[in-house]
């Protein structure tokens, strides 16, 4: 059984979710896993155990202590506010940089993940990664008859 907190945590990413179009879901008792927009696009996973969050994507990790970080992370992933770049020695991926939209249109580093490789002496290259899931305009009810629009 989770805890009200973790369970308030998986509603508000299904609720993300339901604002953007076409995104294909899996829930679990545990976590959500949303698959890449297409093939420039990555597999989203939103997890929760034991009051932490953790948030997978693609082959980047990331853990929480904060519900509230966690969300704004998977959300901004979801509306293309988020990208992953992805370095490659020799055509073999194996690191992951979590870059995020500032408000000056610059994308800067968040977080990076690495596997050890063996072949250092490749040939370097990057492929950045960034889901766009079309931002549908939904009315959302603020509990007072008032409508407002929100956008994914």
């Amino acid at each position: 059984m989770l805890a009200r907190q973790e369970d308030l945590f998986l509603r508000d990413v299904e609720a993300a979710i339901r604002h953007c179009g076409g995104a294909q879901t899996t829930r679990s008792q545990t976590g959500i896993s949303v698959k890449a927009s297409g093939p420039s696009g990555f597999d989203m996973v939103a997890m929760v155990e034991g009051g932490r969050f953790a948030l997978y994507f693609d082959n980047w990790v990331e853990e929480f202590d904060c519900d509230e970080i966690a969300r704004r992370t998977f959300e901004a992933a979801l509306a293309g506010e988020a990208r992953l770049r992805v370095d490659m020695l020799s055509g073999r991926r194996w690191r992951w940089t979590l870059e995020k939209l500032n408000e000056d249109g610059k994308w800067l580093a968040e977080s990076t993940i690495g596997h050890v490789t063996w072949r250092f002496w490749g040939r370097p290259s990057s492929i950045y990664l960034r889901n766009a899931f079309p931002r549908q305009h939904v009315s959302v009810g603020s509990g007072d008859g008032d409508l407002t629009s929100r956008a994914c």
